[in-house]
């Protein structure tokens, strides 16, 4: 019976390692076109022609918009920017970090920068990362905001955070409804 037991639970661990590995290799595009609340956000990296970018390079953090996020922005807006790759590109590089910062690491880096602290993004812009109510709080270039509401989602090549707004360049505010 100790055996059969021992037998279970190896074979168990065994199954949830080989999972948690599949993920790690997985880069952020696979994660995220894996995810179904991610299903926007992945046609707009293919849209924008980062896909390659995003496969190979690295380590990112991605402050991944979800399809909530999406689905505030105007409609017309959102299907014209689906078809413009270089504003897509530029908005969606402004969710993209360098480095992995995981949430501990956040939380850490702006408890020791009084409050804040600014992550310069892929696209040349600047996130500010601050605490409200318990919660990660993600502020771009115009004042917008987003929280994170699911975090250090692993990669093989980063570590993406699911937000619940879309952030924006300095240059580009789009529209709510």
């Amino acid at each position: 019976m100790k055996k059969l037991i021992f037998s279970f639970a190896a074979t168990a661990f065994l199954m949830i390692a080989s999972i948690v590995t599949v993920r790690a290799q997985s880069n952020v595009i696979d994660v995220t076109m894996q995810s179904g609340e991610l299903s926007k956000l992945s046609d707009a990296i293919k849209n924008s022609g980062l896909t390659d970018k995003l496969k190979t390079g690295g380590p990112y953090t991605v402050f991944a918009p979800n399809n909530a996020a999406f689905e505030q922005m105007p409609e017309n807006e959102l299907n014209r920017l689906m078809k413009n790759k270089n504003a897509l590109s530029k908005l969606l590089a402004c969710h993209i970090v360098g480095g992995t910062w995981n949430a501990a690491l956040l939380m850490t880096a702006i408890k020791q920068n009084n409050g804040s602290v600014q992550l310069p993004t892929m696209g040349g812009e600047k996130l500010t990362a601050t605490v409200e109510e318990g919660k990660i709080k993600i502020t771009d270039a115009n004042g917008s905001s987003a929280y994170m509401i699911n975090s250090d989602i692993a990669a093989g090549n980063g570590i993406i955070h699911v937000i619940d707004e879309v952030v924006q360049p300095a240059q580009q505010t789009v529209t709510k409804k």
